[in-house]
């Protein structure tokens, strides 16, 4: 349950932040559009602040309880006594 919580909200993560770069980018191009003074534009840019601080501490609790995957792979030790 709680990695299906960290994946959708990094999905929704991702989406909220292209969504910002696209206002940003259609923005400087039609300022009078008014893309970025909006309220609705606020309100997104309210939650994707919170999903990223969210994220932020999933993360930051994964690598202090040791779950956090870096890829590398643990030395075995021989169980056997082989060499």
């Amino acid at each position: 349950m709680r990695r299906l919580l960290i994946k959708s909200v990094q999905s929704v993560l991702i989406v909220l932040s292209l969504m910002m770069m696209i206002f940003l980018v259609l923005d400087g191009f039609n300022p009078t559009m008014n893309f970025l003074r909006n309220s609705i534009t606020k309100g997104l840019l309210w939650v994707f602040s919170l999903l990223s601080l969210l994220n932020g501490l999933f993360v930051m609790a994964s690598i202090i309880n040791g779950r956090f995957r870096t890829g590398k792979k643990k030395h075995r030790s021989n169980v056997h006594g082989e060499e």
